[in-house]
C-alpha cells in the first residue's frame, strides 16, 4: 500500500487519498480514496503499467478480490473549515495508535457537518511525520468538534502512541502569528513581544517611508489608522507566516537546545531591531 500510494503521488493531478477502515456492521472491507483533478488524469493513473503489476501483487494478500469504482463530483463550495493533524508514530506504539486513529475516525464521521478526511503520507526519504486533514462543512461544525470532551479525551489519549504532533484548524489573521498545538505550551510572552517588535518595527519604517508623499496631505489620526492597517496586514500575510516558523529554535527553546543557537535567535532579533533604527536615523538626517 505504500508504494502504491507513493505512485499515485507522482502521477500528475493527484490531489489526495483517504483510507476508511472497515466499521463493525457497518463496512466489512477497507475502502481507499484516490482522487485526481480531472478525467484525464485519472485516466493516466489507470493505465500506468507499475499500477497493474501491484494490483496483481495486492490480489494475493485479498480475502477476495478488490473491487474499482469510479465516480466524477462538483467542487468543494466555499465555507468549509478543515483542522490539519501532524503526528510521528512511536515504533513501538504503532499497532495502538492504528486503533487508536481508527476509533476517532469513527467518531468524527458521526458529527454533525463532517465532508471527510485526507491521509498524507511522508514520501520516502522525508521526514517520517504525516497528516491527517478533517474537513467540516462551516466552521462552526468544526469548532464543535474540536472543542468537544470527545475530542479533548482522544487528544489527551494519543499522547501516548506519537513522539510528537500538532494539531491546526485553518485560521487567519493573529491565529496564524504562532503555531498553538494542544501538546505544545505556547511561547512566553516576552519572547512573542520581541518577536513582533522585531518583525513590526521594520514594516512601520518601510511602509512610513514609501507613504510619506500620501501621509503628508491627511491628517495625522486618519494617516496613522491607515498605517496601522497596511502594518497588520503585511505581517499577518506576508511576514509571519514565515518569520514565526524560522525563529521558532529562539521562540520556544527545546531541553536540548545549545547556547550557540539562543544567540544566534538574539542576533537576529536585536541585528533586526538596530538595523532599521540606524537606517531609519540616516533616512530622517
Amino acid at each position: 500500500m505504500r508504494e502504491f500510494m507513493a505512485l499515485a503521488r507522482q502521477t500528475e493531478g493527484f490531489l489526495g487519498s483517504e483510507i476508511f477502515p472497515p466499521i463493525p456492521g457497518l463496512q466489512d472491507a477497507y475502502v481507499v480514496l484516490y482522487r485526481f483533478r480531472s478525467g484525464a488524469n485519472l485516466r493516466t493513473w489507470l493505465n500506468l503499467e507499475r499500477r497493474e503489476q501491484l494490483f496483481e501483487e495486492m490480489g494475493g494478500l485479498l480475502l477476495e478480490p478488490a473491487k474499482e469504482f469510479f465516480f466524477v463530483h462538483g467542487r468543494q463550495r466555499a465555507g468549509t473549515a478543515s483542522s490539519v493533524f501532524a503526528y510521528r508514530i512511536r515504533p513501538e506504539k504503532a499497532a495502538q495508535f492504528q486503533r487508536w486513529r481508527s476509533r476517532i475516525m469513527e467518531e468524527v464521521r458521526t458529527w454533525e457537518g463532517f465532508i471527510g478526511t485526507e491521509s498524507f503520507d511522508a514520501p520516502g526519504g522525508a521526514e517520517p511525520e504525516f497528516i491527517v486533514v478533517v474537513r467540516f462543512d462551516s466552521r462552526p461544525h468544526l469548532d464543535a468538534w474540536l472543542r468537544s470532551p470527545e475530542h479533548r479525551a482522544y487528544m489527551r489519549e494519543v499522547g501516548r502512541y506519537v513522539e510528537r504532533f500538532s494539531l491546526r484548524r485553518v485560521g487567519s489573521g493573529f491565529e496564524g502569528w504562532f503555531d498553538h498545538s494542544p501538546n505544545t505550551a505556547p511561547p512566553v510572552r516576552w519572547r512573542q513581544a520581541l518577536l513582533i517588535l522585531s518583525a513590526l518595527f521594520p514594516v512601520i519604517m518601510i511602509m512610513r517611508h514609501l507613504l510619506a508623499p500620501l501621509f503628508a496631505r491627511m491628517p495625522m489620526p486618519s494617516a496613522f489608522l491607515i498605517l496601522l492597517a497596511l502594518d497588520l496586514l503585511v505581517l499577518t500575510y506576508v511576514v509571519m507566516p514565515h518569520y514565526s516558523p524560522r525563529m521558532d529554535f529562539w521562540l520556544r527553546p527545546r531541553a536540548d537546545t545549545t547556547a550557540r543557537e539562543q544567540l544566534v535567535g538574539w542576533i537576529v532579533i536585536l541585528g533586526l531591531l538596530a538595523g532599521t533604527l540606524v537606517t531609519a536615523l540616516a533616512a530622517e538626517s
